[in-house]
């Protein structure tokens, strides 16, 4: 039985809950509830009892059990705010932790989705916009608002959304959640280096940020993740396997390691060329410096041609100043399942951004989509992958 973990702030809307709670209740889910402080001003705490088997948690509650909003978190499998507040959307886009609620939000490792309720200049206003922007951008769900008469009296976008509807949605994201259950990963990611001696090295400049984002939904998504990555600035994600490498021939070595891969995803950037002779010392600044350059290893390549360590699905990435065919072209030779091409101009400055605009190429489709946050391209592909297995 999915668990979820249901946060009713301090709108009036909170009254809605009673009716959310029931519909879920009908779908055999199990609920457990925050309330706030402000959302005791709207709803009862003993109303909510009649309805909940589990138990319903409180600011005073967190004063005894310093590490609750730890265990709430990893003991449910999805986070719903319902009503979500501008008060309280901005403290979770800011990275306040106050309360009960705002803490757990903070210490979450899992999907959480947010229900806005309020005022309809209150949902327009370019703070708040701002804050939901940033939310979303990280990867966040909203479900609503929606036009309609609001509790002040006014008309306009603000209004929580239909009951049946935000119902729906959260037994949607729960059904995602297991979308790739017991699959067994593999991402690389980041740049490859290859020493010229033993100070410099050649290489690219890939961050590793899109594949990195990939794993961690991965791992949301409920599979078993390896993450084989070169030299990046970042933290690797919760919940999986990392194997820290640096050259190509050290990230072809830990992939070979790996049998029966379910889906293996090569986002690495491996360098194309790499230096026949590594100088044992330093070569000095007077010296004339001659680099002989040879064709590096194609770890994409030689998985895709073999019969005992090929994925079921292998997805390959292509940055590339040309056109699209250059990726179809790569699809074929490489014999992958997905190319994920990405075009490198002045429009699309993807290393080290936090943005990419991609297009999904197969044998028979190309997809393409707007720019938008590497969290929210890695949720295109992986959802592009679950429809083609």
């Amino acid at each position: 039985m999915n668990k979820i973990l249901l946060i009713i702030s301090g709108s009036i809307a909170a009254s809605r809950c009673k009716e959310i709670i029931t519909l879920l209740n009908n779908k055999e889910v199990n609920i457990s509830c925050i309330l706030t402080k402000e959302a005791k001003k709207y709803v009862k705490i003993s109303d909510i009892k009649k309805l909940l088997k589990n138990r319903i948690f409180t600011d005073e509650d967190e004063k005894k059990n310093k590490m609750l909003h730890i265990s709430l978190s990893r003991d449910n499998d999805i986070i719903v705010m319902c009503p979500a507040t501008a008060n309280s959307i901005a403290k979770f886009a800011n990275g306040y932790g106050d309360n009960l609620a705002s803490n757990t939000l903070l210490a979450s490792n899992k999907k959480i989705l947010f229900v806005p309720a309020m005022n309809s200049f209150m949902w327009h206003n370019k703070i708040n916009q701002k804050n939901v922007k940033l939310l979303k951008d990280s990867g966040h769900e909203f479900i609503g608002p929606k036009i309609g008469n609001l509790k002040c009296g006014e008309f306009g976008l603000g209004r929580i959304d239909n009951s049946k509807n935000i119902v729906n949605k959260i037994l949607s994201r729960l059904e995602n959640i297991n979308l790739l259950k017991d699959k067994k990963c593999l991402v690389t990611a980041g740049p490859t280096i290859e020493m010229i001696d033993p100070v410099r090295f050649i290489s690219n400049e890939s961050s590793g940020k899109q594949g990195y984002e990939i794993a961690s939904q991965l791992v949301l998504y409920g599979a078993n993740v390896t993450l084989i990555s070169g030299p990046t600035n970042l933290d690797p994600p919760p919940n999986l396997k990392f194997i820290q490498i640096k050259s190509a021939n050290e990230m072809y070595e830990k992939v070979k390691k790996i049998s029966k891969i379910d889906i293996g995803i090569f986002t690495a950037a491996v360098s194309d060329f790499k230096n026949k002779n590594i100088n044992k010392s330093k070569i000095k600044k007077n010296k004339k410096l001659i680099i002989n350059l040879y064709k590096n290893i194609d770890i994409l390549e030689k998985i895709g041609k073999s019969k005992k360590q090929r994925p079921k699905f292998l997805v390959g990435f292509a940055a590339e100043t040309g056109s699209i065919n250059n990726a179809r072209k790569k699809l074929v030779d490489k014999q992958c399942d997905m190319m994920v091409y990405n075009k490198i101009d002045s429009k699309n400055k993807v290393f080290g951004s936090d943005y990419n605009q991609i297009s999904i190429v197969t044998k028979n489709q190309i997809k393409k989509f707007k720019k938008m946050t590497k969290v929210n391209c890695a949720k295109k592909i992986i959802k592009h992958i679950y429809n083609n297995l």
